[in-house]
């Protein structure tokens, strides 16, 4: 079995959860993150979850909201002391150079304090990449800004996130067959001109992609606080799309798939 936990759930906004950021393994004790959350919650998070912060060896970030990178440069800042620990950033090219400067205005030096620990890979989307044991492929999703999904390979079983996004053909495509799917989720369909204006997805839509792909399980995240969204109902509705029964994520759960 594989596993990924979920440091964060919840939107840009979102007081109840932590913002989007998931573990993954790629091999021995190294974890990958795709997304840092934002500010010091991921540091928290990351506490929460029992992850020393030496085997966060690599860090996706699939666009350059604030929910998504915030918690970047307090993680850099935090393995500065740490003997033996090195991170590798990766994203999309114009994603890096907004990370680059998001550094320089914040933490400068920061850079320079980690010294060659540090590394930076641009991501070429529908191109994997090996990641420790996992194979990896960012493929570009519709947020109105560069933004990449992500399917990761690993121990024989795979997963594909979707990051923020509009309902899109690439998610059908990348998520064909696999274990599990786990879509962003903004609100019901009553609701679809408002979820499609802000660049994301309703729960029918995010059933519709997993039935249309195939895939094993769907699991939803990246939610509005409650009084906009009841997560019991959205994986009600994207169940009906989907036709199967739809996951929820909460802060820290750690899922086998």
């Amino acid at each position: 079995m594989a596993w990924l936990t979920f440091l964060g759930t919840g939107d840009p906004l979102n007081e109840e959860r932590a913002q989007t950021s998931l573990a993954l393994p790629i091999g021995g004790d190294d974890l990958l993150l795709v997304d840092a959350s934002s500010g010091t919650v991921l540091l928290r998070q990351l506490q929460r979850a029992g992850i020393a912060l030496a085997r966060v060896r690599h860090l996706l970030i699939s666009h350059r909201h604030f929910d998504h990178v915030g918690g970047l440069a307090p993680l850099l800042v935090a393995l500065v002391p740490i003997p033996g620990a090195a991170i590798t950033i990766h994203a999309a090219p114009a994603t890096l150079g907004a990370l680059h400067e998001l550094l320089t205005l914040t933490i400068p030096g920061v850079e320079d304090w980690l010294g060659p620990r540090l590394r930076w890979q641009a991501l070429a989307p529908e191109r994997a990449i090996a990641i420790g044991d996992a194979t990896v492929t960012p493929f570009a999703v519709e947020h109105g800004i560069e933004c990449v999904g992500v399917k990761v390979e690993c121990a024989g079983k795979s997963v594909a996130f979707t990051a923020d996004t509009m309902p899109c053909p690439n998610i059908a495509k990348w998520a064909a067959g696999v274990d599990l799917l786990v879509h962003e989720v903004y609100s019901l369909d009553s609701d679809a001109d408002a979820a499609h204006r802000f660049g994301h997805s309703t729960a029918a839509d995010a059933g519709s992609a997993a039935h249309r792909a195939a895939a094993r399980r769907l699991l939803l995240t990246h939610f509005r606080s409650r009084p906009f969204a009841d997560p019991a109902a959205l994986a009600a509705e994207a169940a009906r799309s989907y036709g199967r029964a739809v996951e929820v994520a909460n802060d820290l759960d750690t899922v086998e798939y």
